[in-house]
């Protein structure tokens, strides 16, 4: 009789045990989705200020987001010649100089800068290469920030 009891409680205890681990299961797959999950140590960030550069010195650099600012002359925007060029790149771990929080904090910070009353600005948005949900909710962020410029 006692044999049946420590049995049966051992099988209850193994049920609750796969049922927590089958819950945690869950819970992980589903932040990993929606890429809540804790910031991966493995992606790193750089802003290259190519208005001082002439390309981006990092080969392993993917750009996630370019903000140009360029000058008028009579009217017209002088394309050829940007006041300022800065590319957002997402870099290998121990290459970047910030993480993700970091990163767009910097950005906002130099897209809210003042320009020049004759300045034109624009930017390009790689939402195609983000590895995760909260990569490309900065990219639009950073969007709304240059948009939000202007109105």
């Amino acid at each position: 009789m006692m044999y049946a009891i420590l049995v049966i409680l051992l099988v209850l205890v193994l049920a609750a045990a796969g049922f927590l681990a089958y819950q945690n299961s869950k819970l992980v797959s589903n932040q990993k989705k929606l890429g809540t999950s804790s910031s991966d140590p493995s992606l790193m960030y750089s802003i290259f200020d190519q208005s001082c550069a002439a390309g981006v010195e990092e080969p392993e650099a993917i750009p996630l987001f370019q903000y140009t600012v360029f000058a008028r002359s009579n009217g017209a925007v002088v394309v050829n010649k940007p006041v300022a060029m800065i590319i957002l790149c997402r870099v290998a771990a121990g290459k970047g100089d910030y993480l993700l929080a970091d990163v767009e904090r910097n950005m906002l910070d130099k897209i809210s800068r003042p320009m020049p009353l004759d300045a034109y600005s624009e930017h390009k948005a790689y939402l195609h290469r983000t590895a995760n949900h909260t990569e490309k909710e900065m990219i639009l962020n950073l969007e709304d920030a240059v948009n939000l410029q202007y109105t």
